[in-house]
């Protein structure tokens, strides 16, 4: 009966946004698209300013004026918030959270971080699984975002040709927009990435692949010029996955042909060329970070370094001459030393739960969902393989987009299961 009558609420929440008018729909339409700004936004937490004594950040400006367009919308249409199938993993992450403020050396500034990496991130992952309900919906979320994703491309497309017009490029160095790194720049381009491939494989329409095709162009050609190892790891897998993710033996073949004309063609311009070359150094390096890394986490296994710890806790394991990490360089190392132990089988619980719900309803999902999938599926995918070498979620532009790519698991899985698929074409990939 609970079942019967929770489908019912949610079979009404799908057909409020065609029918409300006046203030109810205001409210809902304002926080979608408070929403997608926010989304396009997210490398702007490097705008910062304060309130007095509390720091502040344009990202956290823009999610606090979703949460309360949110919190309108939610009051003029009398509910409560809808429950997801990970609000148990998430309190458990959340619990995580403040035992790594505990175990911190800097209680204020950890608790600073636990405000933007876990409640803002988790709050933006609430409201668009509650929200995103149609494909007009999802539409302006990802238009919008496709923008914010173009802009930082170009930017640091054009970042690399200043720089390298000027004979002052470093390998080691490369230039980053936004005075951000080369590597945080990639991950920040990773998802958008795979959503666009998505909508170029599985379009909506001529129009979408249009667009998308251009998105694609312009990241691809941005991470390219990060330079960063792992990103080329990273999308040398996903290319891997989307040959797999074909059903077209014919298009199969012309893929796998046309990426391997544009792998040959990358691996000879010469900068990106030595890059690759140089892989022992930075091997090395990671090697002496890692197993600082263990020797820090067998003195406190449990609880880790605390948020914001690592840097305090490995000086005694740092030789005087390596200069002083933020991080281990891998998700798991960093999620143990960051949130001990439970936060590290909570984050594992929920990644790869939502890979295997995302990629197990793919093969069935209708021509709506399928495009959304595909990018959720190849955006986890993009974070597994660099997250051997960094930490993709410990910023706060990549804990928010992190959790915008699991609402969009959610909301893609939900709007499948609720319309029956479309018949597949013999054309079709």
């Amino acid at each position: 009966m609970s079942r019967i009558v929770r489908s019912a609420q949610q079979a009404n929440l799908e057909e409020k946004p065609a029918a409300q008018a006046g203030s109810v729909g205001l409210a809902r339409r304002f926080t979608i698209w408070s929403l997608a700004v926010t989304t396009a936004c997210l490398p702007l937490y490097v705008v910062r300013w304060h309130y007095g004594p509390l720091p502040t950040t344009l990202l956290e400006t823009l999610i606090l004026i979703t949460v309360a367009g949110y919190v309108a919308t939610l009051w003029t249409e009398k509910r409560l918030p809808e429950r997801t199938p990970y609000d148990i993993p998430i309190a458990l992450w959340l619990v995580a959270g403040v035992l790594g403020i505990i175990a911190a050396p800097d209680h204020i500034k950890a608790v600073g971080i636990y405000r933007a990496y876990f409640l803002e991130a988790v709050a933006i992952f609430y409201i668009a699984v509650d929200l995103l309900r149609t494909r007009d919906d999802l539409r302006k979320l990802l238009s919008v975002a496709a923008v914010g994703a173009s802009i930082m491309a170009v930017g640091q497309i054009v970042s690399f040709v200043y720089v390298a017009a000027h004979h002052q490029l470093q390998l080691g160095d490369a230039p980053a927009f936004l005075n951000m790194t080369p590597n945080a720049d990639a991950m920040y381009l990773e998802p958008p990435l795979a959503f666009a491939i998505g909508f170029v494989v599985f379009p909506w329409g001529r129009r979408e692949r249009q667009i998308a095709s251009v998105v694609l162009g312009l990241v691809f050609v941005a991470m390219i010029l990060t330079l960063s190892r792992a990103a080329y790891l990273a999308m040398a897998t996903l290319a891997v996955v989307l040959v797999l993710s074909l059903q077209s033996r014919r298009l199969r073949v012309w893929v796998i042909a046309g990426l391997a004309v544009v792998a040959v063609l990358v691996l000879e311009v010469p900068f990106i060329n030595q890059r690759i070359v140089t892989i022992g150094s930075s091997a090395g390096l990671r090697n002496s970070i890692y197993g600082q890394a263990l020797k820090v986490l067998e003195q406190r296994p449990i609880f880790g370094a605390g948020i914001d710890g690592f840097p305090i806790r490995v000086a005694p394991f740092r030789p005087g001459t390596q200069s002083i990490e933020l991080y281990p360089h891998d998700i798991w190392l960093t999620t143990w030393s960051e949130v001990g132990l439970l936060g590290l089988v909570v984050l594992a619980v929920i990644v790869f739960t939502l890979l295997w719900k995302g990629a197990r309803a793919l093969p069935s999902s209708n021509e709506t969902y399928r495009p959304i999938l595909w990018g959720c599926v190849g955006a986890l995918v993009l974070f597994l393989v660099h997250g051997l070498f960094d930490s993709p979620y410990w910023k706060n532009d990549l804990s928010v987009e992190f959790w915008l790519v699991a609402a969009l698991v959610v909301v893609a899985i939900r709007g499948a299961a609720g319309s029956a698929p479309c018949p597949r074409r013999s054309s079709s990939p």
